[in-house]
């Protein structure tokens, strides 16, 4: 004797009735894991750093370069040190804008910009800073950008 076939709206039914198990099983996931405290905590954009970038024309021009060719949307404006560490404002770092990547950029001079005096130089070109460390950065600024970048090269805060 063969089992009885189960009709095809009790399939459905079961079907319908498993789905909506899953859905809120992912919900009681997500809610659970979104309060974690490894979310990483995004610094606000000093903002005399967005100024000296906005109102220095070169700046702005690399800035358009980099949002049309290099298709970046946003930066991490930060402070760094000489060897590339950031650094609180107070601990004697200058202005950085790096580029958000996960890999460094081909062209490693399009990473970032740090200030140099009254001119922005790129921080791949500091003195004794290593290529990876460069990439190190990239990866950071894609991790926590906090400005957008504009067609025009401009910087604005998040």
């Amino acid at each position: 004797m063969e089992p009885e076939a189960s009709s095809p709206r009790a399939r459905l039914t079961i079907a319908l009735a498993a789905a909506i198990a899953l859905t809120a099983i992912i919900v009681v996931v997500a809610v659970a894991s979104g309060g974690d405290s490894d979310d990483p905590v995004v610094a606000a954009a000093p903002k005399r750093c967005i100024d000296a970038w906005n109102t220095d024309p070169a700046a702005r021009a690399f800035g358009r370069h980099n949002f049309s060719f290099h298709l970046y949307k946003g930066a991490l404006v930060t402070f760094l040190s000489a060897d590339g560490a950031e650094v609180a404002d107070s601990g004697g770092g200058s202005c950085a804008v790096i580029f958000p990547s996960e890999a460094l950029d081909p062209e490693p001079i399009a990473a970032g910009q740090i200030l140099d005096g009254r001119r922005w130089a790129p921080i791949s070109e500091l003195a004794g800073i290593e290529l990876t460390r460069v990439g190190e950065l990239q990866v950071l600024a894609a991790g926590s950008p906090n400005t957008t970048l504009s067609v025009r090269g401009v910087l604005a805060p998040i």
